[in-house]
């Protein structure tokens, strides 16, 4: 939820070896940029930022941070909305403004008050939603809610599947949030920040933790990365290594370049793609590449219900469309106007399919003469009884297949805004005074009002 900021100034990841890391930061060609759009959604919410965005049927569906005056719970909501174009404009199914598909529960639980910084994942037919939660404007933890839809949803637990670590006091208090979820292999990986976490950067607390579980909840069977590789979770390894010294970071799995895509923002008026191997996130096995383009707060990658990259239209071999969807301005007050900005990336991957060949040369000839002598005589007496039944059971030789058919610059650690945004609980009216209110809280939150 609440916004965090850049990680500090040249700490783009964590370069510490996990495992036998061989990392290669093969270049890559970054070709077709597109620059920022206009606007893509309207609406009276008082700030939006941290979209998570999937292409579903031809249809881009957008979730995204809020705080919308119709909402029954003064808080964090998370708002929904839909485009055939990526450029815009994205609106509620059928036109309209963008709706409210989840808030706070209106009490004292974790996430009474305020939901926001969605990241949706679908499997196997249904839509799972990690979000950040805070309750009474304290530390954040994290929630989990599925749907059939992706519009109404139900919360899977009624306590925060990841809580602050408080494992150090980096002088950011926003706590454990901001989640991206992936789904690879029949598990949910999922990253994280935690400000109080071991392995959260010192001077400001940025940092991107990573788990995987098959269980959507991560209540049993969770692994978390580590220095030495992917490891049972512990409470000492849990929120040790970071994979990206980031704040409000989303990730995708291109299966064309076998890697993690982490989109993030280090560097004012541009987003950066950091690669992370497959199974040993400390690999990086493509140098980062950046997007240009003015920033605020985010951002979220476009991508496959799945969080999978999207597959270029003409399925060409090494390139990957990257687009990214974030807010582009503050004007102070709290991040507004998403746009959408991409480019395309091209691997130097050779993708043709070599012709097997014969391990032998092939011969007319036989390998032994045929004679007309039998080698044995026969006996006049059988010395068994005839069966019916094979000594041994044929085998075919090959089994049939089939295949399958904020945003300020980070040089300065003071200025980070954070992820998400404060609760006013005073949104009785609209216009002057909720932008005024907004912005105060969303400053106060984020440590930049005394």
């Amino acid at each position: 939820m609440f916004a965090l900021a850049a990680a500090a100034s040249g700490a783009v990841l964590v370069l510490a070896a996990a495992g036998s890391a061989s990392a290669q930061d093969v270049p890559l060609t970054t070709e077709n940029p597109r620059p920022n759009s206009a606007p893509l959604t309207g609406g009276d919410a008082a700030y939006e930022y941290a979209p998570t965005i999937i292409a579903e049927n031809g249809v881009y569906r957008m979730w995204y941070c809020a705080q919308d005056p119709q909402g029954a719970v003064p808080g964090d909501d998370i708002l929904y909305a839909e485009s055939s174009n990526l450029n815009g404009p994205f609106t509620a199914p059928g036109g309209g403004d963008p709706l409210i598909v989840f808030e706070g529960r209106g009490d004292g639980s974790f996430d009474g008050q305020h939901t926001c910084d969605p990241s949706i994942v679908k499997a196997d037919g249904t839509y799972y939603m990690y979000y950040g939660a805070a309750v009474n404007d304290g530390a954040t933890t994290i929630g989990v809610a599925r749907s059939s839809d992706g519009l109404s949803w139900e919360r899977m637990v009624t306590a925060p599947i990841i809580a602050p670590a408080n494992q150090q006091d980096t002088g950011n208090d926003y706590g454990a949030g901001q989640p991206s979820a992936v789904y690879l292999d029949g598990q949910f990986y999922l990253i994280f920040t935690d400000t109080t976490g071991a392995g959260a950067l010192a001077s400001n607390g940025a940092g991107q933790f990573a788990w995987r579980s098959s269980d959507p909840t991560f209540a049993t069977g969770t692994e978390v990365f580590t220095a030495e590789g992917w490891q049972a979770s512990t409470p000492e390894n849990n929120r040790s290594f970071s994979v990206a010294n980031a704040f409000s970071a989303d990730w995708q799995y291109s299966d064309e370049l076998e890697s993690f895509i982490i989109a993030h923002n280090n560097d004012a008026g541009r987003t950066t793609l950091t690669f992370l191997g497959t199974e040993n996130l400390a690999e990086h096995p493509y140098a980062p590449v950046n997007i240009e383009g003015v920033w605020v707060e985010g951002p979220g990658v476009v991508s496959l219900p799945d969080k999978h990259a999207v597959d270029d239209g003409a399925e060409e071999c090494g390139r990957v469309p990257v687009d990214v969807i974030h807010s582009s301005r503050a004007d102070g007050v709290p991040p507004q106007d998403l746009v959408h900005k991409g480019i395309d990336l091209v691997a130097p991957i050779d993708c043709e399919t070599p012709t097997p060949t014969p391990t032998e040369d092939p011969t007319d000839e036989p390998t032994e003469d045929p004679t007309d002598e039998p080698t044995d005589e026969p006996t006049e007496e059988p010395t068994q009884e005839p069966t019916d039944e094979p000594s041994e059971s044929p085998t075919p030789t090959q089994e049939p297949t089939e295949d399958p058919t904020p945003s300020p610059s980070p040089t300065d650690d003071d200025d980070l805004p954070d992820t998400g945004a404060g609760g006013t609980g005073l949104l009785v009216t609209l216009g002057a005074a909720l932008v005024a209110g907004a912005a105060l809280l969303y400053r106060y939150r984020r440590g930049t009002v005394a």
